[in-house]
């Protein structure tokens, strides 16, 4: 398979976007460019990653527009694999309003499935596209910020982000 990747600034640091042919199969948040090119041959280590900064240009671009305020939705083609419930939940964290989160107990009620809450936050912890299918959105049964594969800094600032956008 091969892998185009771009990584742009932004304001939670640098940001990989990666795609093959069919559409965005990862995006990172790193403070390196050799950190996110790790973690991107880490997901996809029999891939041929070539950086190809002009064909995810316009990509990137949507999506730095989208954190920074500028777009409400994302609508960009995903080339991720998971399974069936996985993605009724990465769905589900698409439909949750900019500026607003839920508990994964709650995700999990909405999709039917009141006693799946666990398995709710595996399928969060194993999105590959972050910013994309919002998993920043997600938080513990208390309303506190969970793990973060970013960290939990970048997600505290794109919830604070997001929720002064919505104010």
């Amino acid at each position: 398979m091969e892998i185009s990747f771009t990584i742009v600034d932004c304001f939670l640091g640098r940001m990989i976007v990666a795609a093959t042919a069919k559409g965005i199969c990862f995006l990172g948040l790193g403070g390196t460019d050799s950190f996110l090119k790790s973690e991107l041959a880490h997901d996809y280590p029999a891939a041929d990653l070539c950086r190809d900064d002009a064909r995810l240009r316009e990509w990137a671009q949507i999506i730095l527009n989208h954190v920074n305020g500028q777009l409400s939705t994302l609508d960009l083609p995903l080339d991720v694999r998971g399974t069936a419930f996985q993605w009724r939940v990465w769905n589900a964290m698409r439909a949750i309003p900019i500026g607003e989160t839920r508990t994964y107990s709650e995700l999990a009620k909405s999709l039917g499935s009141p006693k799946a809450a666990r398995a709710v936050g595996r399928a969060s912890a194993l999105n590959p596209v972050s910013i994309v299918i919002p998993c920043h959105r997600m938080v513990g049964s208390d309303g506190s910020l969970t793990g973060y594969r970013w960290g939990i800094e970048r997600k505290r600032a794109l919830l604070d982000r997001e929720q002064k956008k919505a104010a």
